[in-house]
Protein backbone atom coordinates (compact mmCIF):
# COMPACT_ATOMS: atom_id res chain seq x y z
CA UNK A 1 0.00 0.00 0.00
CA UNK A 2 1.56 3.10 -1.54
CA UNK A 3 2.16 6.94 1.10
CA UNK A 4 -1.91 7.95 -0.40
CA UNK A 5 -3.14 4.85 -0.07
CA UNK A 6 -2.26 4.72 3.44
CA UNK A 7 -3.38 8.56 4.01
CA UNK A 8 -6.76 7.99 2.10
CA UNK A 9 -7.70 5.03 4.69
CA UNK A 10 -6.62 6.89 7.40
CA UNK A 11 -8.69 9.49 6.64
CA UNK A 12 -11.84 7.64 6.19
CA UNK A 13 -11.42 5.93 9.69
CA UNK A 14 -10.62 9.29 11.25
CA UNK A 15 -13.66 11.03 9.82
CA UNK A 16 -16.09 8.11 10.87
CA UNK A 17 -14.64 8.21 14.47
CA UNK A 18 -15.10 11.53 14.57
CA UNK A 19 -18.86 11.61 13.96
CA UNK A 20 -18.93 8.66 16.83
CA UNK A 21 -18.13 11.17 20.03
CA UNK A 22 -20.15 14.13 18.31
CA UNK A 23 -23.21 11.68 18.25
CA UNK A 24 -22.83 10.55 21.65
CA UNK A 25 -22.62 14.01 22.69
CA UNK A 26 -25.85 14.95 21.25
CA UNK A 27 -27.94 11.55 22.67
CA UNK A 28 -26.34 11.89 26.02
CA UNK A 29 -27.26 15.92 26.43
CA UNK A 30 -30.46 14.99 25.12
CA UNK A 31 -32.50 15.13 28.80
CA UNK A 32 -29.82 18.23 30.20
CA UNK A 33 -31.78 21.84 30.25
CA UNK A 34 -30.12 24.33 27.46
CA UNK A 35 -27.63 25.89 27.90
CA UNK A 36 -26.11 23.33 30.51
CA UNK A 37 -21.95 23.12 30.10
CA UNK A 38 -20.84 20.62 27.56
CA UNK A 39 -24.63 19.75 26.45
CA UNK A 40 -24.09 20.43 22.35
CA UNK A 41 -26.88 21.55 21.13
CA UNK A 42 -26.95 21.15 17.01
CA UNK A 43 -29.49 23.46 14.98
CA UNK A 44 -31.66 20.94 13.03
CA UNK A 45 -32.05 23.45 9.71
CA UNK A 46 -28.06 23.57 9.63
CA UNK A 47 -27.14 20.36 10.04
CA UNK A 48 -29.85 19.69 6.91
CA UNK A 49 -28.58 22.52 4.89
CA UNK A 50 -24.35 21.60 5.76
CA UNK A 51 -25.62 18.07 4.71
CA UNK A 52 -27.53 19.22 0.96
CA UNK A 53 -24.35 21.52 0.83
CA UNK A 54 -22.02 18.31 1.00
CA UNK A 55 -24.02 16.56 -1.72
CA UNK A 56 -23.66 19.39 -4.11
CA UNK A 57 -19.85 19.24 -3.18
CA UNK A 58 -19.65 15.45 -4.01
CA UNK A 59 -21.68 15.66 -7.18
CA UNK A 60 -19.72 18.79 -8.36
CA UNK A 61 -16.52 16.56 -7.53
CA UNK A 62 -17.69 13.15 -9.26
CA UNK A 63 -18.40 15.35 -12.73
CA UNK A 64 -15.06 16.43 -12.32
CA UNK A 65 -13.75 13.09 -11.43
CA UNK A 66 -11.62 14.12 -7.88
CA UNK A 67 -14.17 12.72 -5.28
CA UNK A 68 -11.65 11.24 -2.57
CA UNK A 69 -12.03 9.54 0.49
CA UNK A 70 -12.85 11.81 3.48
CA UNK A 71 -15.80 13.73 1.38
CA UNK A 72 -17.48 10.45 1.01
CA UNK A 73 -17.24 9.73 4.31
CA UNK A 74 -18.48 13.24 5.57
CA UNK A 75 -21.46 12.59 3.67
CA UNK A 76 -22.25 9.58 4.95
CA UNK A 77 -21.30 10.83 8.33
CA UNK A 78 -23.20 14.20 8.36
CA UNK A 79 -26.19 12.39 7.09
CA UNK A 80 -26.03 9.62 10.15
CA UNK A 81 -25.64 12.93 12.59
CA UNK A 82 -28.62 14.59 10.38
CA UNK A 83 -30.82 11.23 11.83
CA UNK A 84 -29.74 12.22 15.42
CA UNK A 85 -30.28 16.27 15.28
CA UNK A 86 -33.54 15.84 13.91
CA UNK A 87 -34.52 13.72 16.39
CA UNK A 88 -32.88 15.81 19.83
CA UNK A 89 -31.30 19.03 17.96
CA UNK A 90 -33.13 22.91 18.23
CA UNK A 91 -35.63 23.63 15.90
CA UNK A 92 -36.12 27.19 14.14
CA UNK A 93 -34.38 28.72 10.97
CA UNK A 94 -32.05 31.68 11.23
CA UNK A 95 -31.15 34.41 9.18
CA UNK A 96 -27.62 32.84 8.68
CA UNK A 97 -29.77 29.34 7.59
CA UNK A 98 -31.47 31.12 4.89
CA UNK A 99 -28.58 32.61 3.39
CA UNK A 100 -26.72 28.53 3.28
CA UNK A 101 -29.93 27.52 2.24
CA UNK A 102 -29.65 30.18 -0.97
CA UNK A 103 -26.10 29.23 -1.42
CA UNK A 104 -26.80 25.45 -1.29
CA UNK A 105 -29.08 26.33 -4.33
CA UNK A 106 -26.93 28.37 -6.24
CA UNK A 107 -24.11 25.64 -5.91
CA UNK A 108 -26.94 23.44 -7.28
CA UNK A 109 -27.31 25.86 -10.26
CA UNK A 110 -24.13 26.27 -11.19
CA UNK A 111 -23.14 22.45 -11.49
CA UNK A 112 -25.93 22.03 -13.10
CA UNK A 113 -25.89 24.80 -15.99
CA UNK A 114 -22.40 26.51 -15.67
CA UNK A 115 -19.67 25.15 -14.04
CA UNK A 116 -18.75 22.05 -11.19
CA UNK A 117 -15.64 23.37 -10.23
CA UNK A 118 -18.09 26.83 -9.18
CA UNK A 119 -20.29 24.65 -7.86
CA UNK A 120 -18.21 23.12 -5.72
CA UNK A 121 -16.50 26.66 -4.93
CA UNK A 122 -19.65 28.19 -4.01
CA UNK A 123 -20.47 25.30 -1.92
CA UNK A 124 -17.14 25.23 0.00
CA UNK A 125 -17.74 29.49 0.61
CA UNK A 126 -21.21 29.34 2.08
CA UNK A 127 -19.93 26.21 4.31
CA UNK A 128 -17.29 28.20 5.54
CA UNK A 129 -19.59 31.32 6.44
CA UNK A 130 -21.93 29.25 7.77
CA UNK A 131 -19.46 27.71 10.19
CA UNK A 132 -18.98 31.57 11.71
CA UNK A 133 -21.81 30.68 14.66
CA UNK A 134 -20.02 28.01 15.35
CA UNK A 135 -16.83 29.83 15.95
CA UNK A 136 -18.39 32.39 17.96
CA UNK A 137 -20.17 29.98 20.36
CA UNK A 138 -16.81 28.05 21.18
CA UNK A 139 -15.07 31.50 20.92
CA UNK A 140 -17.43 32.04 24.38
CA UNK A 141 -17.40 28.59 26.29
CA UNK A 142 -15.40 26.08 24.39
CA UNK A 143 -17.25 23.98 26.37
CA UNK A 144 -19.74 23.63 24.25
CA UNK A 145 -17.87 21.82 21.41
CA UNK A 146 -16.18 18.03 21.68
CA UNK A 147 -12.78 18.40 21.20
CA UNK A 148 -12.33 14.68 20.31
CA UNK A 149 -14.90 15.04 17.33
CA UNK A 150 -12.92 18.40 16.17
CA UNK A 151 -9.43 16.75 16.74
CA UNK A 152 -10.51 13.43 14.79
CA UNK A 153 -12.10 15.62 11.98
CA UNK A 154 -8.41 18.36 11.66
CA UNK A 155 -6.43 14.97 11.76
CA UNK A 156 -8.59 13.43 8.55
CA UNK A 157 -8.12 16.74 6.76
CA UNK A 158 -4.42 16.99 7.17
CA UNK A 159 -3.97 13.15 5.56
CA UNK A 160 -6.33 14.28 2.55
CA UNK A 161 -4.46 17.77 2.47
CA UNK A 162 -1.11 16.08 2.32
CA UNK A 163 -2.70 13.50 -0.17
CA UNK A 164 -3.68 15.61 -2.95
CA UNK A 165 -2.96 13.93 -6.06
CA UNK A 166 -3.20 16.90 -8.07
CA UNK A 167 -2.94 21.38 -7.30
CA UNK A 168 -5.85 21.77 -9.08
CA UNK A 169 -9.52 23.99 -7.49
CA UNK A 170 -11.60 20.81 -8.24
CA UNK A 171 -8.83 17.90 -6.26
CA UNK A 172 -7.62 21.23 -3.56
CA UNK A 173 -10.45 23.24 -2.70
CA UNK A 174 -12.47 20.60 -0.54
CA UNK A 175 -9.89 19.63 1.58
CA UNK A 176 -8.48 23.01 2.01
CA UNK A 177 -11.62 24.55 2.92
CA UNK A 178 -12.22 21.79 5.54
CA UNK A 179 -8.49 22.20 7.08
CA UNK A 180 -9.18 26.09 7.24
CA UNK A 181 -12.70 25.75 9.48
CA UNK A 182 -11.11 23.00 11.35
CA UNK A 183 -7.88 24.80 11.89
CA UNK A 184 -9.80 28.58 13.52
CA UNK A 185 -11.56 26.27 15.63
CA UNK A 186 -8.31 23.83 16.96
CA UNK A 187 -7.56 27.69 17.79
CA UNK A 188 -10.33 28.53 19.39
CA UNK A 189 -10.42 25.51 21.37
CA UNK A 190 -6.59 25.45 22.81
CA UNK A 191 -4.49 28.28 21.74
CA UNK A 192 -7.15 30.55 22.93
CA UNK A 193 -7.43 29.21 26.14
CA UNK A 194 -3.81 28.65 26.45
CA UNK A 195 -3.23 32.51 25.48
CA UNK A 196 -5.88 33.66 28.16
CA UNK A 197 -4.32 31.00 31.18
CA UNK A 198 -0.54 33.29 30.35
CA UNK A 199 -2.49 36.75 30.70
CA UNK A 200 -4.11 35.63 33.93
CA UNK A 201 -0.62 34.34 35.05
CA UNK A 202 0.95 38.26 34.08
CA UNK A 203 -1.88 39.77 35.71
CA UNK A 204 -1.48 37.84 38.79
Amino acid sequence: MDTKSVLSFSSVLLVIAGYIPYIYAIVRGRDLPRGTPGKVEPSKASWLIWATLDVVIIWGMALEGTVNSQIVAVVIGVWVTVFFVLRYGVPGWTNLDWFCLAGAVVGIVLIIFSSPVLGIITSLAVVCIGSIPTFVSAWQDPGRENKLAWNLFTASSICTTIGIPKWTWADAAQPIAFLSVQGIMMYILYIKPMMRADAKKQVG
